[in-house]
């Protein structure tokens, strides 16, 4: 796509881990000045004004779509032979880049991982839209959280998408239906690829091998893929069960549904924090120690190697070596228990404080989640009165305001409703502070403290609060009046109008209104602030959150 320009974009760069095979670019609203990710179709026979309409319809369906876990889609166009699809632009790197440049992840850091995306899948197969060809490179992230990227909803029979021909990584990751026939893919298509997705995050390769396409389609179609865990031992024999069902050829054989997942992962994930999980998996294969009936009796023969004795019959002279006896056997298990018992150990107060520093040094939100859970939380509730007690109540409180502002700058950017009171007051004194405003925002920061400083469930927001308040005040001064800021604010709009650039001011006017409209105190100021609007020659934007495929109405 040689070209600069695209309807109302322009174009940059491309983006993408092998940006040579990509079909997505940087590029920019030019009258919005907002950077999106835009997917190009090339399509010169399939642009019949029949499909022209399908695909407007699929757009408009894709901009009704609002999940913290996918990226958003602002719309599309077309411009001569070509369509185009406008996402939110998201910074961060793929789960693919980040599997090859570590290997492999942590199976915790991969239960981070799965946790949102699949209840992206959920969302989408909620609305009867199969996402088709889930794989690491279709998950970036976004600050500490995963987004699901390049959502369609038919991506198979629409006649805008990709030309370019699979490679065989990517077909490695696709369900057999789909190499059978890929009309006929269904929800439980997406789960196939969500569990090779996790696989490949556990291991580091594929669920299957092979160096051709041809090679890799019949692998897809027979081969039954070695287990996570028989590869990677710290893998919970829990988690590596879900994904191997996942990996079922047979839908039928498959999880029911992408909330049946979901609930497994929640099992997982409290299994794992309960630490009861070592000894399950130690344990989890046959013992002959315990023969119940004849085919168990014939299991054990296979697995000795040797007749079992019938005490009903005439003893037979012993000629069982020493390391078959069952005194070593007993001896065996009982250093197993043993060792078992000393890995489940409880940890004592420093030995928690040094996992969790370790887990806290790395500053990724799975290791955040690890060390909150797993040691600052037992900590507490252990050793009330302890030494580290006091630090790990600080480190508690100093991850839950992370996480805190982080969902809540995430929900701003997509323009998601806020749930609870703790997030519309910061949003609201946060929305001042950034106007310049620090004096109505240490006011409302203020607020918070003496509205929900008593209320637990809005501690981290209240902190955050008490974050903000210490870096105003530590910067010495507070600005003047809202008056003066806001003349600031009006004399900043006239010189941008004079500039001719209309929609900046118009933004200023609107802020103005917006933020101070019920303030009295400032009413002259409001009111030039809505004269100058209402003299421009297009209407007020919305406050609900703009096209950026559009300019503010």
């Amino acid at each position: 796509m040689p070209r600069s320009r695209l309807g109302p974009l322009a174009i940059e760069a491309k983006l993408g881990d092998h940006p040579s095979q990509s079909s997505v670019w940087r590029a920019i609203h030019v009258q919005l000045h907002k950077a999106v990710a835009v997917k190009v179709f090339s399509s010169p026979f399939g642009a019949t004004p029949e499909a022209r309409t399908q695909f407007a319809a699929e757009w408009e369906t894709l901009k009704t779509l609002q999940h913290p876990a996918i990226a958003r889609c602002y719309g599309g166009g077309f411009e001569d032979k070509e369509a185009y699809l406008a996402y939110e632009l998201v910074e961060g790197e793929t789960l693919a880049a980040e599997i090859e440049r570590r290997s492999r992840l942590p199976w915790e850091s991969v239960l981070e991982v799965a946790e949102p995306i699949i209840a992206a899948l959920c969302y989408l197969h909620e609305r009867d839209i199969v996402y088709g060809m889930l794989g690491p490179d279709k998950i970036l992230y976004a600050g500490l959280s995963p987004l699901l990227v390049d959502v369609r909803t038919d991506r198979i029979h629409s006649n805008f998408k990709t030309s370019r021909p699979p490679t065989p990584h990517e077909i490695a990751f696709r369900p057999p239906e789909w190499i059978d026939d890929p009309t006929s893919i269904t929800h439980k298509s997406d789960l196939y690829s969500f569990g090779a997705t996790l696989y490949f995050a556990i291991t580091g390769r594929p669920p299957v091998q092979g160096d051709t396409i041809e090679e890799v389609t019949r692998n897809v179609r027979e081969q039954t893929p070695t287990s996570a865990a028989s590869l990677v031992l710290d893998c919970p024999v829990w988690f590596d069960k879900l994904i191997m069902q996942l990996l079922e050829k047979d839908p039928a054989k498959r999880p029911f549904g992408a909330p049946a997942v979901q609930l497994a992962l929640a099992e997982v994930r409290r299994r794992s924090m309960s630490r009861t999980g070592v000894a399950e998996h130690a344990s989890a294969g046959f013992s002959p120690l315990s023969v119940t009936d004849q085919k168990e009796r014939d299991e054990a023969r296979t697995l000795l190697g040797r007749e079992l004795v019938d005490e009903t019959k005439e003893k037979l002279p012993d000629a069982t070596l020493w390391h078959d006896k069952s005194w070593f056997l007993i001896g065996v298990l009982i250093a197993m228990l043993a060792m078992l018992a000393w890995v489940a150990w409880p940890l004592n107060e420093d030995q928690m404080r040094k996992r969790a520093e370790d887990l806290l040094a790395q500053e990724t939100q799975s290791a955040l989640n690890q060390a909150k859970n797993n040691y600052l939380k037992p900590m507490i509730n252990q050793f009330p009165d302890g030494e580290h007690t006091t630090w790990a109540e600080e480190q508690v409180d100093r991850i839950e305001m992370m996480q805190a502002e982080h969902a809540l700058s995430v929900k701003m950017k997509r323009n998601l409703a806020l749930k609870n009171e703790g997030e519309r007051l910061f949003a609201e004194a946060e929305q001042f502070e950034r106007f310049g405003d620090t004096s109505t925002a240490l006011d409302k920061y203020r607020s918070m403290e003496t509205l929900l400083g008593d209320d637990p469930k809005y501690r981290p927001y209240v902190n955050l609060a008490r974050r903000q308040i210490a870096q105003i005040e530590n910067r010495s001064f507070v600005k003047d009046e809202a008056a003066t800021i806001i003349q600031e604010k009006l004399d900043e709009a006239e010189r941008e109008h004079l500039r001719g650039n209309v929609v900046a001011a118009r933004q200023i006017w609107y802020s103005i209104i917006e933020l101070y409209g019920n303030n009295s105190n400032v009413g002259p100021l409001v009111l030039q602030a809505q004269q100058r609007l209402s003299a421009s020659n297009t209407p007020a934007p919305e406050s609900a959150s703009p096209n950026p495929l559009k300019p503010p109405q």
